[in-house]
């Protein structure tokens, strides 16, 4: 097989890593399980936060290694540290442990966060495929792990039909190993790197780019940053009101499952959307739809809470992608996994600082006023920060018309 016909299936393969690596039977059902290993909703948002804390301390070093070293060789460690990680909870059996889980996820999910998507641009770019090729890849990959994620939920619900936790948890062991064999049969694909030394130039090079290359980009980096906050929250609410609303356990996963689905669906049509109704009005959805979809958890009830929930999911589904591209689409290669791994970085960040805060004010003043803060700072992000978004896309679509028709002159 020749190294073209092997760079080819590149695609496939990291697709496949992205399904993989995020179908987690355990999500659906992560706060009655870790509840069920004695912890309280304090512990449980504690582990939450100590997963972001781990991913803060590493997604940038970790998205600067894959520039250095190379894309794969970064896949393939995350990919055994995420086995180990899995296999920690065959013998969870409190906080500590279940800390260890985390842990090793967090720093599976820096190593290979941003490195999957940098592999797949540049694999697209070596096989010189068009910008719009490139374009689809991304909503591909959102779309894979979207989709895992809706996978896992019914198969999260099936076993429960059936079986206990404990079977959930093999099964989530054995799914957790997959993704080595599928890295380990990735092509490094060609393109520049950064060099391996003077790294603290290179940062610096980094961050001057992003901060003034463009204000579309600067406001994209602090989009993927801050607003992304705006449905993540909501992930770890929604089993906890399902659960106070008489849901029974077994059918959190097709629940979840069928959330996740759409957000797929959104994830893989995102551009045609785009194409069709223009980014700046998409990007007014994916601003105001978590702020309906957080009022819309409390006022309407279980079933009209469900349609609520889609608003988070069809935000985040449009959201991830448009961003995602809009940011890869705009930085060099040579640091595109570093300028993810900032964006991601800045997001783990702020969820770290915001995320003990909300599982507070839950605990101290309930659901109903914890969703009406939600929806109020999701407003704020929408004004401050969405709407000037919006702007800069608006002035420099008017620019370039400009300077057409003057070269047209």
């Amino acid at each position: 097989m020749t190294y073209e016909e092997k760079l080819s299936r590149n695609v496939h393969r990291t697709l496949l890593l992205g399904f993989f690596q995020v179908f987690l039977v355990i999500i659906p059902v992560a706060v009655p399980f870790f509840q069920s290993k004695g912890l309280s909703m304090q512990e449980v948002f504690s582990l939450q936060a100590l997963f972001g804390l781990v991913v803060l301390l590493t997604e940038v070093p970790s998205g600067y290694l894959a520039d250095v070293l190379g894309r794969k060789n970064t896949l393939v460690a995350g990919a055994i540290i995420a086995a180990l990680g899995h296999s920690a909870l065959l013998v969870a059996d409190g906080f500590w442990t279940l800390a260890v889980f985390e842990i090793l996820l967090g720093l599976s999910h820096s190593l290979i966060s941003g490195s999957d998507l940098a592999l797949l641009y540049d694999t697209e770019l070596a096989m010189g495929r068009s910008e719009d090729e490139q374009r689809q890849v991304v909503g591909k990959l959102y779309s894979a792990r979207t989709f895992s994620e809706a996978l896992a939920g019914l198969a999260c619900t099936l076993v429960l039909l059936f079986a206990t936790f404990e079977e959930l948890v093999y099964l989530q062991v054995l799914v957790g190993r997959l993704p080595v064999i599928l890295v380990l049969r990735l092509v490094e694909p060609p393109g520049q790197r950064l060099e391996s030394s003077g790294h603290m130039a290179n940062m610096g090079r980094i961050l001057r780019y992003l901060a003034t290359h463009s204000a579309v980009l600067r406001l994209v980096v602090l989009a993927l940053s801050i607003w992304s906050l705006t449905t993540f929250s909501a992930v770890w609410l929604l089993q906890k009101l399902w659960e106070t609303q008489g849901v029974e356990l077994a059918h959190f996963g097709w629940l979840w499952g069928g959330l996740t689905l759409l957000a797929a669906f959104a994830g893989r049509w995102a551009h045609r959307f785009e194409d069709l109704v223009g980014s700046r009005t998409l990007l007014v959805f994916i601003g105001l739809a978590p702020a309906v979809g957080y009022i819309g958890l409390e006022v309407f009830g279980v079933v009209g809470g469900l349609l609520a929930s889609a608003t988070f999911f069809l935000a985040r589904g449009f959201g991830l992608v448009v961003l995602r591209d809009a940011l890869n689409s705009r930085v060099p290669g040579e640091f595109r996994a570093t300028a993810n791994s900032l964006a991601s970085f800045g997001f783990r960040g702020a969820f770290v600082l915001t995320g003990p805060f909300v599982g507070y004010s839950h605990d101290i003043w309930g659901m109903q006023t914890t969703l009406v803060m939600l929806a109020i700072v999701t407003l704020v992000i929408f004004g401050g920060l969405i709407l000037p978004l919006v702007a800069a896309i608006k002035n420099g679509q008017t620019q370039t018309a400009s300077g057409q028709e003057v070269s047209n002159g």
